[in-house]
């Protein structure tokens, strides 16, 4: 039987990991996010800073050698690991066994947001799905590589989360938009059944299925506001960023982080249009969505 659910900022507040006064960087954990090419510059700095906010330990950005010195003047907070890039502006075939090493030093990885659909980035998808073993969420670019072997699924070593809109589900899928949108819950718990794998399908009210296939939460939060490139990147850093605190457990992490993304545009509303509201915007917004959460449960 299919366990329906939905957070309201009570549960949010319950579902939120506390945090011990003795902790320290070390105990919140290590988030490996590996983004942006030439042309895609920007989403690296929109999902660092969602999982620096959402309470990351330590949070790596791995990315094209080519964008150290843009993105070196935008971010302090985090590590930088440049790798190797192609004529493309792309990460490289030879830095995928730098990037699967970095996976081992790592507590969640996240991939795909601006990496382009290079062969060289098929091959990195591949990897990380079948020879990492540390908890792999999946979004953009990756899931659009990953729709041409969807196969591999099945010889996953780690626990994975995709976050696919629409257009990237009807990919995974080999059906319509029209058909995803028109069948959602359906079809995310077929998929999450047929591959084991958790699933975020981003919209008008975003499902999250477990890879269980037997839990769907509906997320109440969110508005128009969201609809702008980059929003999608800071939902994938915010995921990540809470991942290692929530005992590796991609699946409420993407309930919570859905929620907590949802809420920041929410706030927002009240302080400027949907139409203005940025993704820079909501994540500037994350500290005050976080003290609203903690609050309601103190």
């Amino acid at each position: 039987m299919l366990n329906k659910n939905s957070l309201d900022i009570k549960s949010a507040s319950k579902l939120l990991p506390k945090r011990e006064p003795f902790s320290h960087k070390g105990s919140f954990g290590r988030a490996l996010l590996i983004c942006g090419s030439k042309n895609m510059v920007g989403c690296c700095s929109l999902a660092t800073e969602g999982a620096l906010r959402s309470g990351a330990g330590l949070v790596t950005l791995a990315f094209p050698d080519c964008l150290y010195t843009s993105l070196t003047s935008r971010l302090t907070e985090n590590l930088f690991l440049p790798v190797s890039t192609n004529r493309n502006g792309c990460i490289s075939f030879d830095s995928i066994n730098t990037l699967l090493n970095a996976c081992k030093e790592s507590d969640v990885v996240m991939v795909g947001c601006g990496l382009g659909t290079s062969d060289s980035i098929k091959e990195l998808v591949k990897a990380l799905v079948i020879k990492n073993e540390k908890p792999l969420i999946i979004d953009a670019d990756a899931l659009n590589c990953l729709s041409e072997f969807n196969h591999i699924l099945l010889n996953k070593k780690c626990e994975i989360l995709l976050t696919p809109h629409p257009g990237e589900m009807s990919r995974l899928c080999g059906l319509s938009v029209s058909d995803v949108e028109d069948n959602r819950e359906e079809i995310i718990v077929d998929f999450c059944k047929t591959y084991k794998v958790n699933v975020l399908l981003k919209g008008h009210e975003t499902l999250i299925c477990n890879s269980g296939a037997d839990c769907v939460y509906v997320n109440k939060t969110g508005n128009t506001g969201l609809s702008k490139g980059g929003a999608g990147d800071l939902l994938s850093g915010i995921i990540a960023g809470l991942t290692p605190a929530m005992n590796s457990d991609l699946f409420h992490s993407a309930v919570l982080g859905a929620f907590v993304h949802g809420m920041s545009a929410d706030i927002l509303k009240k302080e400027m249009s949907e139409y203005s509201i940025l993704p820079s915007d909501c994540a500037k917004a994350l500290g005050k969505v976080y003290s609203l959460v903690e609050n309601e449960g103190a």
